[in-house]
């Protein structure tokens, strides 16, 4: 676990709309804490993204074949949209 672990901030991304959702492809979120509120984020994809947000924040691998330092995950409707997650290194955001 990385020992900044309080302080990573993680970066959620919206990458693929699927069925209907007030959210756009592209639209980008900052979790500045692991257990941070974010306005304007959807609660279909904030608290049920809460525990992925740690792992990564944690530096945690994902399932990801292609890159394990992301996770992609969707929001509960059955028709879930698609969202990334990756933390943000330095000063980015």
């Amino acid at each position: 676990m990385r020992e900044d672990f309080w302080k990573t901030k993680v970066q959620i991304t919206c990458e693929e709309k699927l069925g209907k959702c007030h959210h756009e492809v592209g639209d980008t979120f900052v979790y500045n804490h692991p257990a941070a509120y974010i306005q304007g984020l959807c609660f279909g994809i904030q608290d049920p993204a809460r525990p992925y947000v740690s792992q990564c924040a944690a530096g945690v691998p994902s399932w990801e074949g292609d890159d394990p330092n992301i996770y992609r995950i969707h929001c509960i409707s059955k028709k879930g949209t698609v969202w990334r997650l990756e933390r943000v290194e330095g000063e980015e955001v």
